[in-house]
């Protein structure tokens, strides 16, 4: 089992590092698949998650770090899309449902069970920043989606099976009070941790209105 608390630790280490350099190099990002791709790579470098290993399917290798995975939402319809997904590949098939080496994959032609870790990432790169409709329309629309996944699955007996990285870039340091509070009042829960990250990139003759 790979998805543990030591794993936990250093991807948010890669996470931080993020920042670190996009504050040194400020044309890093300059779109949130910018953004998924550098925090896969990054991830790619944690030994545990980048090491192929053996599937559900005998002879079948693969690695933990997948994209744009689809997860059932609680109508069990694949509507839920991850930035990143990180799952055991020992939970894993390709060719059949899990479990069931004489059926056919489901529609989305791939099936894992067990534990997993989700990314969901958001890139705000306007001069005006987080104001109160990006929070409202892009963030919190998002969060109350993850939200649902967690409710699916607690239905399900399974809410300790997963956990949610949420990871919001700003690529200036402009915020609404809004955002803030929004932060502070779920920065970190058992289930998910939220991570505030920025480029502090500062637009010539931009007054702050927010």
């Amino acid at each position: 089992m790979i998805i543990n608390f030591s794993v936990k630790r250093t991807i948010e280490e890669k996470i931080k590092e993020i920042e670190e350099e996009y504050k040194q190099t400020q044309g890093l990002i300059l779109t949130e698949d910018d953004l998924k791709c550098l925090l896969y790579n990054k991830l790619n470098e944690i030994d545990e998650l980048s090491e192929k290993r053996e599937t559900l399917d005998p002879g079948i290798l693969a690695n933990s770090i997948h994209t744009e995975v689809s997860w059932y939402d609680r109508k069990g319809k694949l509507t839920i899309k991850p930035d990143i997904t990180i799952l055991e590949p020992e939970n894993l098939s390709i060719l059949h449902k899990c479990y069931e080496p004489d059926s056919n994959p489901p529609s989305k032609q791939y099936e894992f069970h067990g534990k997993a870790i989700i990314l969901e990432l958001k890139f705000i790169r306007n001069k005006t920043g987080i104001r109160k409709t990006t929070l409202d329309s892009r963030i919190k629309k998002d969060f109350e989606k993850i939200k649902g996944l967690f409710s699916r699955l607690k239905s399900q007996g399974k809410e300790d099976e997963l956990f949610c990285y949420f990871v919001i870039v700003n690529k200036t340091d402009i915020k609404c009070k809004e955002f803030d509070s929004f932060i502070n009042q779920n920065r970190k829960k058992d289930r998910y941790k939220i991570f505030y990250l920025t480029g502090k990139v500062k637009f010539l003759n931009y007054k702050k209105t927010i």
